[in-house]
């Protein structure tokens, strides 16, 4: 079972919208858990941003044959990188995605929330697949491919290449 736990102000239909998508990519059942509010120590001053691994560590350990998925909206970063879209715990078997650039307006664009799902889409399934222990892809349209770039994860859409299809053994 995946359970998606929100993590301080996030609207809730975003977490609402990725049960049914979750559920048929990964043949699993899919729920919303309770939500969890940000740790103050996770904010970094200097940088104006929340480091993931702390947000990550608060989220509590799954049961047996269970994982999560935290979802939150502000910016996130991880040491040696600007910032990150997610980051995961595969031995943990958790995983979050931040939406805050994920959305256009981030960018100073004009809203799209047909974009911003899939966007939202393709990060959760790029955790989660790191969550059930696949790496990164080089295949640029594969979903474990690397974003590092938002046009790296509109290039390579939600669904997993062939060897990670394999790999995944769905």
């Amino acid at each position: 079972m995946i359970k998606l736990i929100p993590i301080g102000k996030v609207d809730k239909r975003i977490i609402e919208e990725l049960v049914k998508p979750l559920t048929d990519i990964f043949r699993d059942a899919v729920e919303i858990g309770a939500g969890l509010d940000i740790l103050s120590d996770s904010w970094n001053l200097k940088r104006q941003q929340y480091l993931a691994d702390s947000i990550l560590d608060s989220i509590p350990d799954p049961g047996h044959r269970e994982s999560h998925l935290g979802v939150l909206d502000v910016d996130i970063f991880a040491p040696g990188l600007n910032f990150v879209f997610g980051e995961a715990d595969a031995l943990d078997k958790k995983a979050i995605i931040s939406i805050t650039r994920l959305r256009q307006e981030f960018y100073g664009l004009p809203s799209d929330e047909d974009l911003l799902k899939e966007r939202i889409l393709i990060e959760a399934v790029h955790e989660l697949g790191h969550v059930y222990r696949l790496k990164h892809c080089p295949s640029s349209r594969c979903v474990m491919h690397f974003s590092n770039t938002l046009r790296d994860t509109d290039i390579k859409g939600w669904q997993f290449c062939p060897v990670c299809q394999r790999k995944l053994a769905l």
